[in-house]
């Protein structure tokens, strides 16, 4: 009875979401309107003028933000970045502007809900369990069990609650996440990184027993779970999760997320850059037609880059966060106004804001796909700084991703469900990271690796002839092994071409 009454608050919460969306699509239309008005008063009360310099992060920046913190008192605090430039970077965040993320995403969920007619809009986040320093981390702080309503439409938020975190603390986080889904069965997945999605679904392939070790319990056991338990499965289920876990506790196999939660038919997630792997693991695990996927807007810790613009299920990426102001830097090095870029150019964005950054290079760069209202169609392509040199080579994260591309096309069989990424180690040479199962034929691809280089960097070549450099070395790792490098992954973790992180060198 419980579990019918929750999926009948389910599907009144589903219609006020998409009824939400609708108002929402409405509001961005006179956002767009307003945006090139907007963007002038942004401009002029953040005093960007012609001869502002443009800022990359560094002591001058690191200034501003700290100026602009002492403003804010104790209602400032810091969000780091995974430091994919070598070095974490600390961007101030207050309890305002952590709200304003709070009301981007949830505007952005209720519109896609409204374009995609999606019916069950509960939605899982795979957030971490733990606590960190990470603007995700920032945006999902909460001890207490939130109110009855909050968690049918977002189960995920009971997550750091101290009983089940001492239930990831005895089973583990993958067997926790099954649980979860199998009682709440949401009708969306969420994660802003593809891998952790599908790290998750490995792990139920490739260790069902422990993935499933706390449903069987579960079934074979209740009573030894505390009261606190029960009263989140309480408020979390829903119809037949019972026969769902009964059916999970007595198989020996694994079963497909379809069995486990049969209402998801959405999941939502970046598909910028270097994520590529990723969404092809994804894709075998969550086959389209049955599952759509809706790709995430871009985001940085240090701002919103897009907002999706929805005409159906069509989409747009539009740089117009509240509160930013955009430039964009061209390739003769200028800069221009949003409404000023042309389809199929590539451009970094340079933004300004009310939190210490003035005129800044997000080292992000994007190609105009199309103009839509004016507006340019944003898609992410990569950070414009990636790169490593020991010895002037300046191999960079484009370079490799070519190289990448030629390996797979050469060893497919090899390199099949296998990701690849580059390290700088000592003395200089470069680790070709293999993520996966270990295979046979390591030292040819090693060899081929290092040819591809030549070619396509002369100095690498060159730096190689004269023995500067030595050649690149195979290393084997285990999936789970890598990720598991950066403690917070689960929010922090990015597949880059290039990794110049010193834990892995």
């Amino acid at each position: 009875m419980r579990a019918l009454l929750n999926d009948c608050l389910r599907y009144v919460i589903s219609w006020t979401i998409k009824l939400l969306g609708l108002v929402g699509s409405g509001w961005q239309h006179l956002r767009i309107i307003a945006f090139r008005a907007n963007q002038k008063r942004l401009k002029r009360n953040y005093g960007i003028h012609l001869d502002t310099p443009l800022m990359s992060y560094g002591p001058e920046v690191e200034c501003s933000i700290n100026k602009a913190a002492q403003k804010h008192g104790s209602d400032a605090r810091f969000a780091t970045t995974s430091g994919s430039t070598g070095k974490p970077k600390k961007i101030l965040y207050t309890r305002r502007r952590l709200l304003a993320l709070k009301l981007a995403f949830s505007d952005m969920f209720a519109r896609a809900c409204h374009s995609f007619r999606i019916a069950r809009t509960s939605l899982y986040v795979f957030s971490s369990f733990e606590t960190d320093t990470s603007l995700t981390s920032l945006l999902l702080d909460e001890r207490a069990l939130p109110n009855y309503f909050s968690t049918l439409q977002a189960p995920y938020r009971v997550q750091r609650h101290p009983t089940i975190r001492a239930l990831v603390s005895r089973y583990g986080g993958n067997a926790v996440r099954l649980w979860l889904l199998t009682v709440s069965n949401p009708g969306l997945l969420y994660s802003t990184n593809p891998s952790t999605i599908s790290t998750f679904l490995d792990e139920l392939t490739h260790d069902w027993p422990r993935s499933s070790r706390l449903i069987k319990d579960w079934c074979r056991n209740p009573a030894s779970f505390s009261h606190a338990v029960h009263k989140i499965f309480n408020r979390l289920q829903s119809r037949g999760c019972n026969e769902r876990l009964k059916q999970i506790a007595i198989s020996d196999d694994p079963m497909p997320l379809a069995s486990c939660a049969p209402a998801v038919t959405t999941y939502i997630c970046w598909t910028g850059g270097y994520v590529q792997p990723f969404l092809d693991r994804l894709a075998t695990y969550l086959p389209s037609p049955r599952y759509t996927l809706i790709p995430m807007y871009s985001m940085s810790t240090e701002t919103i880059e897009t907002l999706p613009y929805f005409r159906g299920q069509d989409l747009a990426f539009f740089p117009i966060a509240p509160g930013v102001a955009y430039e964009f830097r061209n390739d003769t090095g200028n800069l221009i106004d949003a409404d000023q870029l042309e389809p199929g150019q590539l451009y970094e964005m340079v933004i300004s804001d009310a939190y210490g950054l003035k005129r800044y290079r997000t080292d992000d760069l994007f190609q105009c796909e199309r103009k839509i209202h004016n507006l340019p169609d944003l898609r992410f392509v990569r950070r414009r700084t990636l790169e490593y040199s020991f010895t002037g080579e300046k191999l960079t994260g484009e370079q490799l991703i070519t190289v990448f591309n030629e390996l797979r096309a050469m060893y497919p069989a090899l390199l099949t469900d296998r990701f690849l990424t580059c390290v700088p180690s000592q003395p200089p040479h470069y680790k070709l990271l293999v993520i996966g199962d270990s295979r046979p034929g390591d030292d040819a691809l090693a060899a081929s690796c290092d040819t591809l280089l030549c070619e396509i960097n002369c100095e690498y070549r060159i730096k190689r002839s004269s023995g500067r450099l030595g050649p690149i070395e195979v290393l084997n790792v285990k999936l789970n092994d890598f990720v598991a490098t950066n403690p917070a992954w689960e929010t922090q973790f990015k597949f880059l071409p290039l990794l110049r992180d010193p834990v892995l060198i």
